[in-house]
């Protein structure tokens, strides 16, 4: 009874609740929202074609736009940072007072808020007539927001601090500062030559291998990654706008020359020696400025062939596997995939013992084959067992393209009980040396194929 009395006793309690709720808060009026903040400027980004910038260490830089592209015009002509010109007109577009805290009739002197002498002016030329400038003074006591102005006016307002540094801009903040000018989609080659390095590489679809100073398959990861700093870093600094002395800078001759080969041009970058702490003098062939670059691209570019060579022993991923045949112990183990059921693509064991092989056990042997990668590589077959191979695999798979790819790989394991003892090497194709394998990695992917022709495997 007890607990019954104490459950109707919080149910009168809810309903009272709830009923205070209805009848009495229902009747407060809704608190009041705040009212939006004024805009400085009254147009879109889209419509401002000129931008003046007057930066708090001096610089005094001009971008135009013209056939709705931007470029730099003043200190010299050239390029811009796009992402940087973009971010400092949409910022000005949508440019909000905090809060006026004087107005013109209050005559208040606007050396008070930094404004006598503004540390950043912002001039602003617009499609629709307007031109005018944005004053920036101090920041407030608290930090949190910056005294501004527009020029021939004197009222005086917030803006929010944060936007200090989106207006206070270098020559250096807007100009281009893309190392090399390319697109990925324009590549069919690399070259790396130097004192240190000389390597060659050449793109096929969208298949890297290396073609010198030896032929295998490259790692498209390694490759492209090298590519994507050249074409989206950016240079640390510029050292010299031009100059007939490129010796000072190591550029003449370089200590690496990396040439880009693309769609009928190429993009050449001129490593020099070391500018100081973390950073190296470069040169775009097809520019006159010298610039410097981090030290952990040129880290990257003086890399030898092993590290561009791939290491995933095979090509094919398991969903794109099309055929696999495995020689081992003088028995031929071959498989193809079937026509794609409700269930999804079957495979069929074709040799020995034609029939239905076990999709999860296939699924398996697939990933435990395709996982299979090079923990380093010999240059000399001697000592591998590769001439009295334990295996030979042969896989064809398709990467989207309209023809079909066939890698051939074989696996040896060398005799005796040296060090390499347990040690598993295979080679792809006809590559140059071998490459040594993780041994449990391959003994696993070999049960597999002991799983996969176990009886109940196949039907």
């Amino acid at each position: 009874m007890r607990g019954a009395r104490s459950t109707l006793a919080l149910f009168v309690l809810a309903v009272g609740l709830g009923g205070y709720a209805y009848f009495v808060e229902a009747d407060r009026p809704a608190a009041p929202t705040e009212a939006p903040l004024d805009a400085v400027f009254d147009f879109e980004s889209d419509d401002i074609t000129t931008v003046t910038v007057t930066a708090e260490n001096g610089d005094r830089t001009v971008v135009d736009k013209a056939d709705a592209r931007w470029r730099l015009l003043e200190p010299f002509e050239g390029n811009v940072d796009v992402t940087a010109v973009v971010g400092l007109t949409s910022s000005l577009a949508t440019l909000e007072m905090q809060r006026v805290v004087a107005e013109p009739e209050d005559d208040l002197d606007l050396a008070t808020f930094g404004l006598a002498a503004p540390r950043i002016t912002v001039g602003i030329a617009t499609a629709t007539g307007i031109d005018t400038s944005l004053l920036i003074g101090e920041r407030t006591p608290t930090g949190g927001d910056v005294y501004a102005t527009l020029a021939g006016s004197r009222r005086v307002f917030l803006m929010s601090g944060y936007l200090d540094d989106t207006f206070n801009r270098s020559t250096f903040d807007l100009r281009d500062k893309t190392i090399l000018d390319f697109t990925g989609d324009q590549v069919e080659g690399l070259e790396i030559d130097g004192n240190e390095v000389a390597v060659q590489l050449r793109k096929t679809g969208n298949r890297w291998a290396l073609t010198s100073p030896i032929a295998a398959q490259a790692d498209f990861g390694t490759t492209d990654g090298v590519l994507g700093r050249l074409s989206t870093g950016q240079i640390a600094s510029v050292e010299a706008e031009s100059t007939d002395n490129l010796t000072q800078y190591g550029l003449a001759p370089p200590r690496l020359i990396v040439t880009v080969r693309l769609t009928g041009s190429t993009a050449t970058l001129l490593v020099g020696s070391a500018a100081g702490p973390g950073r190296v003098y470069a040169r775009d062939d097809a520019r006159d400025l010298v610039f410097t670059v981090d030290e952990t691209l040129v880290g990257e570019l003086v890399q030898n062939a092993e590290a561009y060579r791939r290491k995933d022993l095979f090509g094919f991923r398991p969903f794109n596997a099309e055929s696999l045949a495995l020689e081992r112990d003088g028995e031929t183990w071959s498989f193809e995939k079937s026509e794609s059921t409700d269930a999804g693509a079957g495979w069929r064991r074709i040799s020995p013992d034609p029939g239905e092989a076990d999709a999860d056990a296939m699924e398996d042997l697939l990933v435990k084959l395709s996982n299979l990668r090079a923990e380093s590589f010999v240059g000399s077959r001697d000592g591998t067992g590769l001439a009295a191979p334990v295996a030979r695999l042969r896989v064809t798979f398709s990467d989207g393209a309209d023809f079909t790819n066939e890698e051939r790989v074989t696996v040896g394991r060398p005799d005796g009980d040296g060090a390499d003892a347990e040690a598993v090497f295979a080679v792809s194709g006809d590559e140059p040396g071998a490459a040594r394998l993780n041994t449990r990695a391959w003994d696993d992917a070999m049960d597999s194929l002991n799983a996969l022709a176990a009886p109940g495997n196949t039907r």
